[in-house]
């Protein structure tokens, strides 16, 4: 019996002491590496994206305009790139050449004396704008589809502009240039790997999701997460009517969808809900989310123990008293 009470004792004390407030230390950590700076403090580009029909056998013309939006004269260079994507998270590449990146090769800027180039040079007075024009050539055999380029206009590297420290300043900026077919189109999406979390140690929340391109030209994709307390209480609201909450997918590409709320608080129970649309495709769930801490388990666990532990003691008890009776 005085073994139980020992252990009664210590468990109790041990419970206790997890239940004292417990602090946590952040570390902000800043690392600064390479010799040359991106920026594009002096450069601007407008529009940030074009969307054209590419016509078999086709010449298109379009425009740019460069603006010089910083304090000193530079020259610019404006050629193109292919426009690609790496990964699930959408990583891009400016290098990776693909099926759906020819247009990149069917671009090229048109001179002051109308003659065509590869580089488009110029420069630039603080507060000047350029307009550059562009023609797509599009061939005969043009594959089915979407087309995808990006058109840079950067700062020339042997400019001599630099900071205070002698680093050289690279301002550079894109367009990116979606094109496509008006041949036969194919708008096909998949969503998988739709998952809310359930039973957390912390927060955040999180809902992720995954859409597919099987088509043959890009869509944009767009989702909406709602968290509420059980009580009914909305905590957060992440409205699919956002611009932040829509994303394009690009044909034979993949891109993963992560949505998370901060309860703010170390425990509760949620609803979450969370809704993918791509296409004619939606996905929309509602789940139960409960936050429990790890040192809340253990407690909750020596809580039980305690419990157990009692109620063999109450039936040792009784099973004694039993016996002296018989006696």
């Amino acid at each position: 019996m005085k073994k139980i009470k020992a252990f009664i004792t210590t468990a109790a004390i041990i419970a206790t002491s997890l239940v004292a407030p417990v602090s946590t230390a952040f570390a902000d950590e800043s690392t600064t590496s390479g010799e040359t700076v991106e920026s594009s403090s002096w450069l601007q580009v407008t529009p940030v994206s074009s969307r054209v029909i590419l016509r078999p056998g086709h010449n298109l013309e379009y425009s740019m305009i460069v603006s010089n939006i910083g304090t000193e004269k530079f020259n610019y260079s404006v050629y193109t790139a292919p426009y690609s994507i790496v990964d699930e998270d959408y990583n891009i590449s400016f290098s990776n050449e693909t099926n759906r990146t020819q247009l990149s090769r069917w671009i090229q800027f048109i001179n002051e004396d109308g003659t065509l180039t590869d580089k488009y040079k110029g420069s630039l007075e603080p507060g000047e704008k350029h307009t550059v024009n562009y023609r797509i050539t599009v061939p005969d055999d043009v594959p089915s589809g979407g087309q995808y380029a990006t058109i840079f206009a950067q700062t020339d590297s042997d400019d001599k502009t630099s900071d205070t420290s002698g680093i050289k300043t690279v301002s550079r900026i894109g367009l990116i240039v979606y094109g496509r077919t008006n041949g036969e189109t194919i708008d096909a999406a998949e969503i998988t790997d739709y998952n809310i979390s359930g039973f957390m140690n912390q927060g955040p929340i999180t809902a992720t999701a995954k859409v597919k391109n099987v088509g043959n030209t890009d869509f944009e994709t767009k989702y909406s997460f709602v968290v509420k307390s059980i009580t009914g209480n909305e905590i957060c609201n992440q409205s699919e009517d956002s611009p932040s909450n829509h994303y394009n997918v690009l044909p034979d590409t993949e891109r993963r969808l992560n949505a998370e709320c901060d309860t703010k608080t170390a425990m509760g129970v949620f609803w979450a809900t969370y809704k993918v649309t791509a296409l004619d495709q939606v996905r929309e769930e509602t789940k139960l989310v409960i936050i429990l801490p790890v040192y809340m388990i253990v407690i909750m666990i020596i809580l039980l123990t305690l419990l157990v532990v009692w109620i063999i003691m109450i039936v040792r008890k009784r099973k004694e008293r039993k016996a002296r009776l018989k006696v």
